[in-house]
């Protein structure tokens, strides 16, 4: 198919029967103005304004004799919002595979054309990605990621953008833990964000010690395992090394207590289970605050309002 003024043409959202002619970046669509319209109020009002003729625009401005409407957004963005809509098997809703890109891009292109189903079905997306809910976060997620390290960093920037608030507490911590997140923070995020991150990592140290401290209650009183000693011993040494080394900060994490499991008494074991647990929990609930955010209760409200009819 040949691409008129250099333009590449986007074949699978190239309809040669179609009305309305979009031009995103050097990309080109051709789809159903009526179709679109329908969906999103921005759309609809946009084709409703009289078209320019062609003795006002430019040769550049006109395709196949129809004037060219321009999308001030990314070409990729506006091809995953452009196929959300056309083809209803691309963005099915959750637990449907879906790539983290096109979320992103469905996201933000829902909300900025008004189509609130599409807007809705990619924030549940991302629900799994960034829960409210502690005994969320280890779900098995279904949105594919990136090749790219910066993903949570781009989620940031759309949830502020969208007004995705109840997310950020999770895309907040998930960013703070790296402890060299600040080597790509630069270019995605705000200097207020990068400074509430770097604030909040001392707290995230602090309170990845904290959650270890059963570990000065065992062997418990009438514990006879040496297997239990040797845990404790162990799990000092991994927090030493975390320490020494700076690797990454996560108290809700396990990367110690999982090698501990295994080796401790069921006594001793229960006992630690429950003390990490709480641990956790009182971390978790105080999470919104630590990147001065509403409590958890007002943002799931903010949230429950948002993914009415998610689908």
């Amino acid at each position: 198919m040949s691409s008129p003024h250099g333009l590449k043409i986007i074949e699978d959202l190239w309809f040669p029967d179609a009305d309305l002619i979009l031009r995103a970046e050097d990309s080109i669509f051709r789809v159903y103005g009526g179709f679109l319209g329908a969906r999103s109020s921005v759309f609809r009002d946009m084709i409703s304004f009289p078209q320019p003729t062609t003795s006002t625009q430019t040769e550049e401005e006109m395709i196949n004799g129809r004037a060219v409407v321009r999308l001030h957004d990314s070409a990729a963005e506006a091809a995953s919002f452009l196929r959300a809509v056309f083809d209803s098997s691309f963005f099915e809703p959750p637990p449907y595979p879906v790539e983290f890109e096109d979320t992103i891009g469905v996201l933000r292109l829902a909300h900025k054309y008004d189509v609130q189903y599409l807007f809705r079905r990619a924030l549940a997306h991302l629900d799994v990605l960034y829960p409210t809910d502690l005994r969320k976060r280890d779900a098995q997620t279904h949105v594919r990621p990136p090749s790219r390290d910066t993903s949570n960093m781009i989620s940031l920037k759309a949830a502020c953008e969208v007004g995705a608030t109840w997310m950020l507490p999770t895309v907040y911590y998930v960013i703070a833990q790296e402890a060299s997140f600040l080597d790509r923070a630069a270019d995605y995020m705000q200097t207020h964000q990068i400074q509430a991150c770097l604030a909040a990592q001392s707290k995230l140290m602090r309170a990845q010690v904290s959650s270890y401290q059963f570990l000065r209650s065992l062997p418990l009183a009438g514990c006879v395992s040496s297997d239990c000693q040797e845990a404790v011993e162990e799990a000092y040494y991994e927090l030493d090394n975390w320490r020494t080394n700076l690797w990454d900060m996560d108290p809700l994490g396990d990367f110690v207590f999982d090698d501990m499991d295994s080796e401790l008494c069921p006594a001793c074991l229960e006992f630690s289970a429950a003390q990490f647990s709480e641990a956790q929990q009182a971390f978790w609930e105080n999470l919104p605050a630590l990147f001065m955010l509403p409590n958890w209760d007002e943002l799931k409200e903010m949230r429950r309002k948002a993914m009415e009819d998610a689908t």
